[in-house]
């Protein structure tokens, strides 16, 4: 689900939940009348493209294969550096958008196993019967400070540059895209969201509203409800994933 919140005119973030390719993604655009919008269906869009079309591996790669990771993580991988062109091109084609771009987070289902790739501050989540725990490091100023012991996490989230990211798609710089396998037990569930819903909510809150609520519908018709009662200051996007059996 996605919402505009409360202050701004228009959504800039866009999602995809494609429970038969085990994708789901979650993009927050950058650029406000630059066309933020434009930019994270463009990352949507090419990374449902390329990993429709890479379900068999005999195919011609577009850039080198990374050995270090496995072929989804190389799906994905690939998928968000094709994202970043995608957008780079959009832009030459239409110069008053130079100032677009956007974040990513995406994850990629294999039975149990969870490929995740992420670009800036869209975060993912893994909520079990026992906690919440953050999966994703956010590419942003404020998560700098807190790795580096000049911030604390309560600090970060009402610093007046937490929202100042590193790293994003269609910035023109090296891109480093982060990926990460995991295994996945059947009692827990993948939340990928954008900043206007975490920036909002604390991780506790979020737990407290997935556990307490009656099924993932109502849980995500929830946290956007609770984002918006808390101002609701960015667009709020949420994308909750359970499964049911291998």
């Amino acid at each position: 689900m996605t919402d505009v919140g409360c202050v701004r005119k228009q959504n800039e973030d866009s999602y995809l939940a494609d429970a038969e390719l085990g994708l789901f993604v979650v993009a927050d655009g950058l650029g406000g009348h630059a066309a933020g919008e434009v930019a994270s269906q463009i990352v949507v869009d090419t990374i449902a493209r390329f990993v429709g079309e890479t379900l068999e591996k005999d195919r011609t790669w577009p850039v080198e294969y990374d050995p270090s990771i496995s072929y989804d993580g190389n799906r994905l991988k690939v998928a968000v550096l094709l994202s970043d062109q995608a957008i780079a091109e959009d832009i030459r084609r239409n110069p008053e958008r130079e100032t677009m771009g956007s974040t990513v987070v995406a994850g990629l289902f294999h039975g149990r196993n969870l490929t995740l790739a992420h670009v800036g501050d869209s975060r993912a989540y893994i909520l079990s019967p026992d906690g919440i725990r953050q999966v994703t490091r956010d590419h942003s100023w404020v998560a700098e400070q807190v790795a580096n012991g000049i911030l604390t996490p309560s600090e970060a989230r009402v610093h007046p540059f937490r929202n100042v990211i590193t790293q994003a798609l269609g910035n023109g710089g090296d891109l480093d895209v982060e990926i990460q396998a995991l295994e996945l037990s059947k009692s827990e569930r993948l939340l990928l969201c954008s900043d206007g819903l975490s920036g909002m909510i604390g991780d506790k809150q979020i737990w407290d509203i997935v556990t307490q609520s009656d099924d993932i519908q109502h849980a995500v018709e929830s946290l956007i409800s609770k984002a918006r009662e808390h101002g609701g200051e960015d667009n709020i996007t949420a994308v909750l994933v359970d499964w049911e059996s291998e």
